[in-house]
């Protein structure tokens, strides 16, 4: 039961419009849908149980942690899960349990595989770092990875991967480079006869920009929420955003001017205003550094958040308009106005959209419509 008026409203028309603008640019390859962090802070079984209702649903999804994927698989046993989380003997029972496939970023990991003892064969995808610079199987180690595959028992390989560093960058060139390794070490695995599987590289940087690397599959994440690159190429691509922020005014006093409005009193009133509070702050993903830099929608006009941000409250300035306890607020838009959209606050945080979405907390209520 929600009581307390603070939302994340979460649009799943905006989701699946999202999702088809995707696969219109794939052009029909198949779509691994990332989820990982609660689908970005969005509720990750309420997207996964609306993507598959779609006309050519994600051939996959793909988490973060094998916490992640055990939490999912319980709603959806029939749907196909990858982990990135890089195999390691902790995850054998959670393997042996369930159905899902594992990350290898190392040979190692292969060899501890075949010494676990399973009594069936484990998927995985060999995740190849091709200029990520974070884990991965090495493009200079490849013959490495190849002399273990030869010799290796227990595994079926689902697919291949890799990632790229900087594919929502205007210079592409990287992204070309990493490329060019990728196919180079695809030739040099099946040369050696190793099956590659399902080939998948492209994030959702790479779905808009470079469409020599989709192969089998693509792998968006934000773009499936409404966010790529920034607000103007989000809009040129019709992304919408899928998560709004939303409460009412508390309450709503007469203040003086000379009066001070919360810690450390950052905010001195110049008249005679009315002040509202909002029961929001940041325990509930309202970073303090948006202090006095950011605005909310009432009734179709903005007004100016004051003062220091606290753990449960934000305060607006009124001015000389009386508005209810009880109104609405919109305090994160969906509708790309400057004023109060998750651009707007990634550039006041020096920030990405992914954590503006990651950091709204578990304490706001998801509310999911069409």
């Amino acid at each position: 039961m929600q009581i307390r008026p603070t939302k994340a409203v979460i649009n799943l028309r905006h989701l699946a419009d999202n999702y088809r603008i995707i696969s219109s640019i794939n052009r029909g390859k198949d779509i691994i849908a990332v989820v990982k962090a609660d689908a970005y802070g969005h509720g990750a079984r309420k997207v996964v149980e609306k993507l598959i209702t779609l006309e050519s649903p994600p051939v996959c999804f793909a988490v973060a942690t094998v916490e992640e994927v055990i939490d999912l698989i319980k709603y959806f046993p029939d749907q196909s899960f990858m982990v990135f989380e890089p195999f390691s003997p902790e995850l054998i029972p959670a393997l042996k349990k369930y159905n899902f496939s594992i990350s290898i970023t190392s040979p190692i990991q292969l060899r501890q595989i075949r010494d676990a003892g399973f009594d069936k064969n484990i998927d995985i995808h060999l995740k190849l770092d091709t200029g990520m610079g974070r884990v991965g199987i090495k493009y200079y180690n490849i013959g490495v990875l190849i002399n273990e595959l030869k010799v290796s028992t227990g595994i079926n390989i689902k697919g291949v991967y890799t990632h790229f560093a900087t594919s929502d960058e205007n210079d592409g060139n990287f992204t070309t480079l990493q490329n060019e390794r990728f196919l180079n070490l695809l030739a040099q695995l099946r040369d050696a006869g190793i099956p590659t599987g399902m080939v998948h590289a492209a994030n959702s940087g790479a779905v808009f920009d470079h469409p020599s690397t989709h192969y089998d599959a693509v792998r968006p994440g934000i773009a499936l929420y409404g966010y790529y690159k920034d607000r103007e190429t989000s809009n040129k691509f019709g992304l919408k955003p899928v998560m709004s922020l939303q409460s009412k005014l508390s309450t709503v006093e007469r203040f003086i001017a000379g009066e001070s409005i919360s810690y450390g009193r950052r905010f001195i009133l110049e008249k005679d205003s009315f002040i509202a509070s909002i029961p929001v702050g940041y325990a509930d993903g309202i970073s303090r550094a948006l202090r006095g830099k950011f605005e909310c929608g009432i009734a179709g006009k903005l007004y100016s958040q004051v003062g220091t941000v606290t753990m449960d409250r934000i305060l607006l300035n009124l001015g000389d308009d009386y508005l209810p306890p009880g109104s609405d607020v919109t305090i994160l838009s969906t509708d790309n106005n400057p004023a109060n959209d998750a651009w707007n606050w990634c550039r006041i945080l020096d920030t990405i959209p992914y954590e503006i979405t990651c950091n709204i907390s578990k304490r706001v209520h998801r509310v999911y419509g069409e």
